[in-house]
């Protein structure tokens, strides 16, 4: 676990974390704290691109994106990887993914999804060398729901990322790649009290 003095960084001129907390809370009214904090930073000649959803105020959003692009070669141009980092952010946002590639995907969620498939492939009743390759093309579609490079990309699902990024590449004249990726929304990760999920749906109701 890492703690920060939100009197230090500096974020632009003066402005200091805190005082950006103390202003976004006067902008929306409520009472405001900083639970959790992300960064993310290119190697090289790369781009840091975001995504903000549902934007009550511009740099407000509930539900954030980030990821970055870098390009192998210094020459290539930073504003086609920003167009293009913008966009799969957005989609990173939509799509949720859960890992960069297949490669990435850890081993015990890896292992726990075959379990899930060969159980609802055993059912079928079929031979175990039929049910090897029912688990193995339902594992493909496993990776095309979860991992950011194998998925259908939101804006045009003829493509998927992986396929984005090639393009990408031709365009600038460099391999690009992905460094790496955030999502986050506000208010994951914090389970509600039975007495606050009650509130919520008597008022629900009386909506």
């Amino acid at each position: 676990n890492m703690s920060i003095n939100l009197d230090h960084p500096k974020l632009s001129g003066e402005t200091t974390v805190q005082n950006a907390v103390t202003e976004v809370a006067a902008m929306v009214g409520e009472n405001v704290k900083l639970r959790r904090g992300f960064m993310l930073s290119t190697t090289g000649h790369g781009v840091v691109s975001s995504y903000l959803h549902t934007c009550p105020q511009p740099g407000l959003g509930r539900i954030a994106g980030l990821i970055t692009l870098e390009a192998e070669d210094s020459s290539a141009s930073l504003d086609a990887l920003k167009r293009v980092g913008s966009s799969i952010a957005m989609h990173i946002v939509a799509a949720k993914p859960l890992f960069l590639s297949k490669e990435l995907v850890s081993a015990a969620a890896l292992e726990n999804e075959r379990d899930v498939l060969r159980t609802q492939a055993e059912s079928s009743g079929k031979p175990q060398m039929a049910i090897e390759k029912m688990v193995e093309g339902r594992l493909r579609k496993y990776f095309e729901d979860v991992v950011l490079l194998e998925q259908k990309y939101v804006v045009n699902d003829s493509t998927n990322i992986k396929t984005l990024l090639n393009d990408l590449s031709k365009e600038v004249g460099s391999k690009v790649t992905i460094g790496n990726f955030i999502r986050m929304e506000v208010g994951e990760g914090i389970e509600s009290r039975p007495e606050e999920t009650a509130k919520k749906e008597a008022m629900a109701c009386a909506a």
